[in-house]
């Protein structure tokens, strides 16, 4: 669960949390004035921003393989009018039975 994804660069509980998991409790107990436990505004815009990060990832990662896999893809045969071609009706043979 912790993670980090290839293609989102984050992990689930980073996304779903907002921040990495502690591993261990603290020792020391947070100081009551402390800017980045305490600002929510920034805290949820850093939140934003990664969630915002993780999209950008997916959809590089999608068109990059997207372009890896069409380089194995045969190129697309040039059919002329009345060619002859055989058609595949493995997946219709219940409506000519």
């Amino acid at each position: 669960m912790n993670s980090i994804n290839a293609s989102t660069g984050f992990s689930p509980f980073h996304l779903h949390i907002g921040r990495f998991p502690r591993l261990l409790p603290p020792f020391i107990l947070p100081d009551e004035h402390n800017a980045d436990t305490h600002n929510t505004a920034n805290f949820l815009s850093k939140w934003e921003l990664d969630v915002a990060e993780a999209q950008d990832n997916l959809l590089a990662a999608k068109t990059s393989q997207a372009t890896s896999a069409d380089k194995h893809c045969a190129p697309n045969p040039a059919y002329n009018v009345s060619d002859l071609v055989m058609l595949s009706t493995h997946n219709q043979r219940c409506y000519y039975i």
